[in-house]
Formats: structure tokens, C-alpha cells, sequence
């Protein structure tokens, strides 16, 4: 018996280690390298967006592939950004170089997901020098990682840019809170899909849910999400925010609320996440099981039950339109 139980704990050890060799294998890096050799080749051509397009994009992994379909990156919006911000590129060429020697880092979130989310299966990532527009999205079966972003820190270069990227660049958690974010969205697509009513009905309540519980679940898997910058104002404008947020909640314009960072005038962009967050942390403080609790926030597709649920609209004497 001692025998037959040692040999099925080394077949699950080797079933593990053989997974996490696996998940290893689907992280790639090798977008940056072509982006700095591109970058570098800039110093001795004429033919500047040739040059993005031939040695970065032309090259591009089947993850960059996939996120130019999600982006749209053009080889011409690289140059631009190269000469508009030298001293950044400059300073956050060595984070992302570093980030090929954090997959140990990226197979503990991996790890922590499971626990949280038994049907979880790692996703394939790719890191890749965006435009300064996304630090993560997803699509099919990967995350995609824009690096420039996920991999700014305290000594990040950020001179002539805008209020918005002056205040996202190094407060996202290094790549680390990046990927743990974009994980949450990940199992989102995988588990159901949004409700065409609440995409074409409710369009604003169901995006602020879902981002808010991506940074809720992330928080729950690393100990911080990528959107602690905007938490302050959130905090000390919290029932103003939620009064103003619960009028437009149930229409389909998003840009007041998310994905705003060009046009948010007098207070933080983004301030969705934070609403959104708010409503899943009141249905987990309210939750007897919080394991399920974790579970419902990945899988829900009924926003305006869910927010019901939640109890939020009736902590400040409102309730949920419906």
C-alpha cells in the first residue's frame, strides 16, 4: 500500500512539474528582443518605418500577431512614439528585457488561480512592445502583455507625456499585477459569455463589473491590482461617484467612466474599475461561502442581478434600476 501511494504521488508530481513546464513554454518574450533590434537599427536607416515594419512587426510571434489584429499597431505610430519620447524608451528598455526571467514569478499567479478557480487552465502569454495604448488585453487564448507599460516602474522616463500616461506608467504593479488582471479577464471570456442584452442594453454596468472584478480577483490572488492610482479619489468621492454612476449605468457609452485616459478632465480616468470593484467587494462581504463567492465574481453574466445582490445600490439608500 506505502508503495502503491508513493508511486501515484511521483505521477502526480511528474503530472505537475509536466504542466508547469508546459505553461512555461507557452510565455514568450522574444517580440521584445525584435522591437530593441529594430529600435537599435533606427540609428543607421533612412527608412525608419520600414525598418519597425520589417525587423518587429513582419516578425512577429503569433501572439504579436494577435495583438496587432486587437490593436491595430502601426509601424508608423512606433516612429512617432520613439522620437516623441526618447529618454522613456531609453528608460525602460532594461525592465522589459527583464521581464524573460520572471516566469517563475508569472507560474505562482498561475498557481494562486487555481486555488481559486479549480477549472482554471493557464493561458499562452505574449510580451510585446505596444503603443503606449494598452497595458494588457485578450484574445482567443492569449493574454497579451504590452510591456512598455506592464514593466513601468519608479524609474521610468516620462517627460512630455500626457496627465493620463504620467499617472498609469509605474503604478501598475510591474508585470506582475498586469498579468494578474488580464488572467481575471481571461477566465471571464472561457467561462461565459456576456449577455447580448447587457452589451446592447446595460453596456456601461456590465464593463465597470467586469474590470472591477478583474482588480477584485487579482487582489484576492497577488495582494494588489493594477488600478491602485485612482483608489484614493475613489475613496473620498466614493457615494458622489456611485450617485453620478448609478444615472448611466443602464446606457452604452463607456467613455465618462472606462478606457477614457485621453479625455478625463478634473479627476482620474478609469473611475468604472473602481465602481465596479466596489460592487464586487460588497457581494463578497456579504457572501457566506467566499470561495463561491470568488467564483460567482468570475463567472457572472446577469450585471444588474449581480449588482442587486450585491447590496450596493442600497448602501447609500438607492436601489438598482431596473
Amino acid at each position: 500500500m506505502n508503495r502503491l501511494l508513493s508511486t501515484i504521488a511521483l505521477l502526480a508530481l511528474a503530472l505537475f512539474c509536466r504542466a508547469q513546464q508546459s505553461a512555461a513554454d507557452n510565455i514568450t518574450t522574444v517580440d521584445i528582443d525584435h522591437f530593441w533590434e529594430a529600435y537599435d537599427s533606427l540609428a543607421t536607416t533612412k527608412d525608419s518605418v520600414g525598418t519597425i515594419q520589417r525587423l518587429y512587426l513582419d516578425r512577429g510571434t503569433d501572439g504579436l500577431k494577435q495583438f496587432l489584429k486587437a490593436r491595430k499597431f502601426t509601424a508608423q505610430e512606433y516612429v512617432s512614439l520613439i522620437r516623441a519620447f526618447p529618454k522613456f524608451w531609453e528608460s525602460i528598455r532594461p525592465n522589459t528585457l527583464a521581464v524573460k526571467g520572471q516566469k517563475k514569478v508569472i507560474l505562482d499567479i498561475f498557481r494562486r488561480y487555481k486555488e481559486i478557480y479549480p477549472k482554471f487552465k493557464p493561458p499562452k502569454i505574449c510580451f510585446a512592445i505596444g503603443t503606449l495604448r494598452t497595458g494588457g488585453t485578450v484574445r482567443k487564448d492569449y493574454l497579451l502583455i504590452g510591456t512598455e507599460i506592464a514593466s513601468a516602474d519608479s524609474t521610468t522616463n516620462k517627460d512630455r507625456m500626457n496627465i493620463w500616461l504620467k499617472s498609469v506608467l509605474g503604478q501598475t504593479g510591474n508585470i506582475t499585477g498586469m498579468v494578474a488582471h488580464e488572467t481575471v479577464h481571461f477566465l471571464q471570456s472561457k467561462a461565459v459569455l456576456p449577455m447580448a442584452n447587457a452589451y446592447f442594453g446595460h453596456r456601461l454596468l456590465m464593463f465597470a463589473i467586469r474590470e472591477g472584478a478583474a482588480d477584485f480577483i487579482a487582489e484576492k490572488a497577488v495582494g494588489y491590482h493594477i488600478n491602485a492610482h485612482i483608489f484614493q479619489f475613489g475613496e473620498e468621492n466614493e457615494e458622489e461617484l456611485w450617485k453620478e454612476f448609478e444615472q448611466e449605468m443602464l446606457k452604452n457609452k463607456l467613455n465618462k467612466w472606462l478606457y477614457n485616459g485621453a479625455s478625463a478632465k478634473g479627476r482620474p480616468a478609469d473611475l468604472g474599475y473602481y465602481i465596479g470593484y466596489k460592487i464586487c467587494e460588497k457581494y463578497y462581504e456579504g457572501a457566506k461561502d467566499k470561495d463561491k463567492a470568488l467564483i460567482d465574481i468570475i463567472r457572472l453574466k446577469h450585471y444588474k442581478r449581480f449588482l442587486k445582490k450585491s447590496g450596493y445600490a442600497e448602501k447609500w439608500s438607492g436601489s438598482p434600476k431596473s
